[in-house]
């Protein structure tokens, strides 16, 4: 919001083109940094490099089950590299050699879910069409743009019905002062998140997937709760005109807490 009020007050752009010019100066320039320390520090996969995806408990699990694993490019050499060393070790009369995913039988007993013994394959046509008629494959974005999606149309307009509700009423309390009670739901994320994924962790510990299904419902249900009260306390006070800044932020608050949760 500084930076709004800046370019339009001391440089002179309009409103439209200001909105614009913030998020070139300021976001975008944190994404791309942010994607740039990703391509340099990430990892291809959970396991480590992509090569080395069959040696998750996932690959094991799959071979003791009779699945095929598929080899791309890259494992086929590594393969046809392994079977000339072992066919070289045969003909010195050394015991063969097989290509097998390298997993305790402990590591196992770790599978919990689908999300265990999903191996990364590449991508065709035939699992590209396969994957975007699963309805798992959206429940993941529905369930992202009914929580975080709504905290981010809260941040993109609390601060004008702040500004709106409040601006002839407190002295002082311009866009600026709208856009620092509205970062304040912004901010919530530095905990939230942290605290949302460590709760998740332990309640998949002691109830498993059923278990963070059911935290993740009651935290929907809480977001959804505490943005109707919002919704109808504004309603109430519309015309009389007495809302409260106080009874407004917690009750936002709690609704950017849980969708961030």
């Amino acid at each position: 919001t500084s930076l709004f009020q800046s370019l339009t007050q001391t440089y002179g752009l309009t409103t439209h083109v200001a909105w614009r010019a913030a998020f070139a100066i300021v976001p975008a320039p944190i994404l791309l940094f942010v994607a740039v320390l990703t391509f340099i520090f990430g990892q291809d996969h959970p396991a480590g490099k992509w090569s080395e995806r069959h040696t998750l408990p996932a690959a094991a699990l799959a071979a003791k089950q009779g699945h095929q694993i598929p080899l791309d490019h890259s494992d086929k050499k590594t393969t046809s590299s392994s079977e000339s060393s072992k066919d070289e070790k045969d003909a010195e009369g050394n015991a063969a050699v097989s290509v097998r995913p390298v997993i305790a039988e402990e590591d196992l007993e770790l599978v919990k879910s689908t999300v265990d013994v999903a191996i990364n394959e590449p991508l065709t046509l035939k699992t590209t069409v396969k994957i975007l008629t699963n309805p798992l494959t959206w429940l993941p974005a529905l369930a992202y743009l009914t929580t975080f999606g709504v905290e981010l149309a809260i941040d993109s307009q609390f601060a004008a019905v702040l500004f709106s509700l409040f601006s002839k009423k407190r002295p002082g309390f311009n866009q600026t002062t709208a856009g620092y009670y509205t970062s304040i739901l912004g901010l919530l994320n530095l905990v939230t998140r942290p605290a949302g994924g460590y709760i998740g962790d332990v309640v998949y510990r002691h109830y498993g997937t059923n278990g963070k299904k059911a935290w993740t419902l009651l935290c929907g249900l809480i977001m959804g709760a505490a943005l109707l009260a919002g919704g109808f306390y504004l309603q109430n006070t519309r015309t009389s005109g007495d809302e409260s800044l106080s009874i407004l932020m917690g009750v936002f608050s709690v609704a950017a807490i849980f969708s961030e949760f």
